[in-house]
């Protein structure tokens, strides 16, 4: 009835509207893109372990740097200072971790993301998820952050509990309620919480992730730094062209085995393909060497040692532009912050040459944990925050994964989306 009583010229303001609403779907999706990811420090709790003068000290300075001011302080062993205390029994993380955080977010619905520090553990000995090696009773191994993550998924109806199996491991994870959306993250919505770390071998190196982040969001003009996103794709690892439209692979139930390990080449090369198309500066290697000697990288996608051709040397030749996000297809990844000799590569090597977020993954966690490239590259460069990328990027929660950086942290402006 309302329309009918329009006058001409407002009709002739409507049909206009609409052809441009037809015509041009890119700008309606520009604005979408720069509203969704409207998220502030209000939303962030920061755990911090007073028993750790180090874990205290990140805390204070991403607290002051980010204007955060909700904080549950814990007591538990220092892990900043020993491999020993990186692991914390299950009794101990309920009754010094979990027990006050609950308490914490039992008042405050606005919360989203969580924040740990270097000095909180970042493995549970006994959790009901995690892995353990196969054909074994032993206890279950998760990691911290993302027990955290999942902390009232037992009592979200819906939520799914599945079996993992493969690469001599076994164990139970939920799947991430929260995977492949493209919509902002909301505790109300989705349940969980998206839980970051800011870690790293030193305090410098965690409180560098913050400096690096507020760094990239200030950034306006058009690749300052002259780098690329590095998608290393070993070909060894087989696939088909016709492979990379399907990917990323999604996960419904029970993980019988590990998924081929053509699939994340492929996963890759779809990144690259997206990124090329939004005009990022990106090299796509399909070479077997290992890509070295890379500075000011943009982002870091590759197999890390588990590469035929890895060469430690390389790997520890890249640095990275300001707002750098990456993973490793790795299985113990994240298993220490602490220097340490020997093992596979290890991500603390890449916060310590300035990438600004990258995930990880305490123990064994089956290629189907690690972090589509394709899933992190076009979140984050629509708009979303690092841990929305992060996180709709992975499949699983409770299970073996740590993020690492600044939650609220984007990538420059002119690397979204327009």
């Amino acid at each position: 009835m309302i329309c009918w009583s329009l006058s001409k010229k407002l009709l002739s303001t409507c049909a206009l509207l609409a052809c441009v609403y037809l015509f041009l779907p890119n700008c309606f999706e520009a604005v979408h893109a720069s509203e969704r990811a409207t998220h502030n420090p209000a939303e962030v709790l920061l755990v911090y372990n007073a028993n750790s003068p180090i874990s205290t000290a990140i805390a204070k300075d991403y607290a002051a740097k980010r204007d955060v001011t909700k904080e549950v302080v814990i007591h538990c062993s220092d892990s900043a200072v020993s491999t020993a205390n990186e692991t914390i029994p299950l009794a101990d993380y309920k009754r010094e971790i979990a027990a006050p955080v609950a308490e914490f977010l039992t008042h405050h619905a606005e919360i989203n993301f969580i924040v740990l520090t270097k000095g909180v553990p970042i493995r549970i000995d006994g959790g009901e998820t995690g892995s353990r090696d196969e054909h074994t009773t032993g206890n279950l191994h998760p990691s911290v952050d993302s027990y955290l993550a999942a902390v009232d998924y037992p009592s979200i109806p819906g939520a799914v509990k599945i079996s993992i199996h493969g690469s001599g491991a076994d164990g139970f994870g939920w799947l991430n309620r929260y995977w492949n959306k493209n919509e902002p993250f909301s505790h109300a919505k989705f349940g969980g919480y998206l839980v970051t770390r800011l870690d790293g071998y030193t305090q410098a190196d965690a409180e560098a992730l913050v400096t690096r982040s507020l760094a990239a969001e200030a950034e306006k003009r058009i690749d300052v730094h002259g780098g690329k996103v590095l998608l290393d794709v070993q070909p060894i690892f087989k696939f088909k062209s016709t492979d990379v439209a399907g990917q990323p692979l999604a996960v419904t139930g029970p993980i019988p085995d590990e998924s081929d390990y053509g699939s994340w080449n492929a996963d890759m090369v779809k990144a690259g393909d997206l990124l090329i198309a939004r005009k990022v500066p990106t090299e796509l290697d399909r070479d077997e060497a290992f890509v070295g000697d890379r500075s000011n990288l943009l982002g870091y996608f590759s197999w890390g040692s588990n590469d035929a051709k890895y060469n430690k040397k390389a790997y520890e030749s890249l640095t990275f532009a300001p707002g750098a996000i990456g993973d490793t297809a790795v299985s113990t990844s994240a298993r220490t912050f602490l220097p340490t000799t020997g093992g596979q590569s290890l991500i603390t090597d890449l916060i310590a040459h300035g990438i600004t977020g990258v995930k990880g993954y305490t123990d064994e966690p089956l290629l189907q944990a690690i972090a589509s490239p394709s899933l992190a590259m076009e979140r984050y460069t629509s708009g979303f925050t690092l841990a929305e990328s992060f996180y709709a990027a992975s499949r699983f929660v409770g299970w073996e994964d740590v993020v690492i950086g600044d939650p609220l942290c984007r990538a420059p402006a002119w690397m979204r989306k327009k």
